[in-house]
């Protein structure tokens, strides 16, 4: 196990920063159990701060807490990717075309706000901050679609989604793509097109999912 660096970011957040690692490389096998002893003597921390991780990644879908078993590495497969987001993929961009005409001017000037906060993240290459970055810059146009219904749908789809999120931010090449894709995004609200907006986040999650999957395919080849 990769030490642990203390810095300003807390120490929750740090030790689910190396499990993440560590389970996305496949160190720590689908099934397998994290308990709180057997983390705290690997890590040389006190259990307090490696439960608040485990609560993280439980959060993000790397792991599931089970009453008396405890904590225990997820499985996601290929397949499981390729269902999630071929549906992901209709659903946002269709939702980007119905804000259009409703996102506010100062919503559109939170997602750039956001695109920014994101981009000094990238450079520390903070998977938890970006992750819920990314997350807000979504919800507000998916919010702006003013279709309660399809908002429903996304949500319950996103508490699947958020352990494969976590690979778009592993690697700067992906991280600066994704804020360029942002940018673009957030040009189409600006100029209230609604073509654009949908073309867009259809082309964005698309990049995502091929990224996604060609991140699976490397960790199971090596």
């Amino acid at each position: 196990m990769k030490d642990i660096n203390i810095d300003n970011t807390p120490l929750s957040e740090k030790i689910a920063e190396t499990l993440r690692d560590y389970i996305m490389k496949g160190n720590l096998k689908p099934g397998e159990r994290l308990t709180e002893p057997k983390l705290s003597a690997m890590l040389g921390i006190s259990r307090t701060p490696i439960r608040e991780a485990l609560r993280l990644l439980e959060n993000e879908g790397f792991i599931d807490i089970y009453p008396r078993r405890g904590a225990v590495v997820s499985d996601i497969t290929a397949k499981d990717v390729d269902e999630i987001f071929v549906i992901k993929t209709k659903l946002e961009s269709l939702a980007a075309r119905l804000a259009v005409e409703n996102i506010s001017e100062s919503d559109i000037k939170r997602m750039m706000e956001i695109n920014e906060r994101m981009a000094k993240y990238s450079e520390t290459k903070n998977v938890v901050n970006l992750i819920k970055l990314n997350a807000e810059f979504h919800n507000i146009f998916i919010e702006n679609s003013n279709n309660s219904r399809l908002i429903k749908f996304i949500e319950s789809l996103n508490k699947q989604f958020k352990r494969v999120t976590a690979y778009s931010f592993t690697e700067a090449g992906r991280i600066r793509k994704v804020l360029e894709e942002h940018a673009n995004i957030v040009d189409a609200f600006v100029n209230r097109d609604p073509d654009r907006a949908e073309q867009l986040v259809d082309l964005h999650v698309k990049n995502g999912w091929q990224f996604i999957i060609s991140r699976m395919n490397y960790k199971t080849s090596n």
